[in-house]
């Protein structure tokens, strides 16, 4: 008897050092007195493995686990087994006729409750969630889960490293579900918000500063409406894109590659305009340009001189007040019935004819006593000058108000002063 109990305490021993405590299911009928659990990691536990490396009899062994029949059939892989009851030593012998278990052993610690028809438990480890306990299993859902343990929460915020929750209950499944043998419908990747579609094949993960109009210029194969279709939680504007969520930019049938366009960025005049064009752009637009790398709405405005950038803004409504939607290789209007045709004619002299020195052309009401001059350039804004030559805002109103104070009649080839 020395020696038996000398092995069994040694077979406990290296047990400990291996093996965590109950960490699978455990059957409902499993002794209530049960100490120590060991689990079937594959089929090669049996019923020899068991009694081997615990020292147990057959006849301990399927006492402790009534769910193991005597030709040792009802092992479960991934199920935990009693290899050792009240410690190693012997039951009293009770008085009394010993009552049939009607519940199974809970063990301990728990969270408030857990349902009291639970059969089997599982103690939840450091990075574990509700959705990997379900996937570990695989014989219910998330929902079953948060039903047998309301403790942890809807968010699944309330669930604790090293507790024991409820993962089955009479009727749960005792091996998992088989796994569908056809190709699941891809899911796409995550997070993505409410409502995308369901039919999505291309995503893109917004990144900060991203807008609608700017991914729709990314990939040129759909339209802002598109976007919106297909990802709702964006808002009609756009107030919902959220940076490091996915959202679709294609689904069946959406093209692969840009239009193509024309490589010329000579004005259009066809009645229907060449294309691409963004959304919303004024029917009766005549005219038309090409963006190209360095266009502004002020540079485009500032280059024709016949409209303003409140009128830019208007016909072509799609790159924003802020002209963050302007798209490079995009056409847009520069022209609708009775634009002015050239820019308005004005004096090739200074404005006032004291003013010999000044260079020709100059804009109206360019100061007379201006020391320097600069001419306007392709790609010149008001603000780009202002930084060149280091001169405040305010200044350069003051010597040049022709420009107008949004900056929308500084014209191409005129001379504007720069320094007094």
């Amino acid at each position: 008897m020395k020696q038996f109990l000398t092995f069994s305490f040694l077979g406990t021993a290296l047990g400990y050092a291996h093996r965590k405590r109950q960490d699978g299911p455990v059957d409902s009928s499993t002794s209530p007195d049960c100490t120590w659990y060991d689990t079937a990691l594959d089929s090669s536990y049996d019923c020899a493995y068991f009694e081997s490396m615990w020292a147990l009899t057959h006849e301990q062994f399927v006492s402790y686990n009534p769910s193991v029949e005597d030709d040792c059939s009802g092992i479960v892989v991934g199920n935990s087994y009693c290899v050792e009851v009240n410690y190693g030593t012997p039951l009293p012998t009770p008085t009394t006729a010993e009552p049939t278990a009607t519940a199974s052993p809970k063990p301990s610690p728990t969270q408030e409750g857990l349902a009291d028809t639970c059969t089997a438990f599982y103690m939840a480890a450091t990075g574990d969630s509700c959705q990997k306990i379900v996937d570990k299993y695989r014989t219910f859902t998330v929902d079953d889960f948060l039903t047998w343990n309301p403790a942890v929460g809807e968010d699944c915020a309330g669930l604790w490293a090293e507790y024991y929750y409820c993962v089955g209950v009479p009727g749960t499944p005792t091996t998992p579900l088989p796994t569908p043998t056809t190709t699941p419908t891809p899911t796409g990747p995550s997070p993505t918000q409410d409502g995308i579609v369901e039919n999505c094949t291309t995503f893109y993960q917004a990144a900060k500063g991203d807008t609608c109009q700017k991914i729709v210029s990314k990939y040129g194969t759909f339209t802002q409406e598109d976007l919106i279709t297909w990802n709702p939680a964006l808002g009609d504007d756009c107030s919902g894109l959220w940076a490091e969520y996915y959202y679709c930019v294609g689904v069946p049938g959406s093209p692969t590659t840009r239009p193509t366009t024309s490589t010329s960025t000579s004005t259009a005049t066809t009645s229907s305009g060449p294309s691409p064009t963004q959304t919303g752009i004024i029917g009766t637009c005549t005219s038309f340009q090409k963006a190209v790398k360095g266009d502004t709405c002020a540079a485009i405005a500032q280059e024709h001189g016949t409209f303003t950038l409140d009128e830019f803004l208007e016909w072509n409504p799609a790159v924003g007040s802020d002209c963050s939607g302007l798209q490079i290789g995009y056409y847009y209007c520069v022209g609708i019935p009775g634009t002015p045709t050239e820019p308005p004619a004005t004096t090739t002299t200074a404005t006032n004819p004291g003013c010999t020195s000044a260079p020709t052309p100059t804009q109206p009401g360019v100061s007379c006593s201006c020391k320097k001059w600069h001419k306007v350039v392709s790609g010149d804004t008001c603000a780009s000058i202002q930084i060149e030559y280091n001169i405040s805002v305010a200044n350069f109103n003051k010597w040049n108000p022709g420009v107008g104070s949004d900056c929308s009649t500084l014209w191409l080839g005129y001379n504007v002063c720069v320094r007094m």
